[in-house]
């Protein structure tokens, strides 16, 4: 059971963005438009930024961190790299 009350307000925000990136995914996959393909992928190219810049700072920020966490930083490192590759050659494909 999530307790609401005890949330902090990072977390109000985070979960109000992804609604509304969300619906707004929703609505443009309603309409099937080109704009709508543009807009996820400029999301995606966000996403794997955020991936890539947080895995890697994570790294350089805590180099004692053990082993296991250090490797899961790593593999959010290298699927945010993969995403915003896979993104960019299809916006190039446009």
């Amino acid at each position: 059971m999530i307790n609401f009350y005890n949330m902090k307000k990072g977390q109000w925000v985070l979960i109000l963005i992804s609604l509304l990136v969300l619906t707004f995914i929703i609505v443009c996959k309603v309409f099937d438009s080109r704009f709508a393909e543009a807009v996820i992928d400029y999301f995606a190219f966000f996403a794997g930024i955020f991936l890539m810049a947080e895995g890697v700072i994570r790294i350089i920020t805590s180099p004692s961190a053990p082993l296991a966490l250090q490797l899961s930083r790593a593999l959010r490192a290298v699927i945010g790299v993969s995403v915003f590759t896979i993104h960019l050659l299809q916006f190039m494909r446009y």
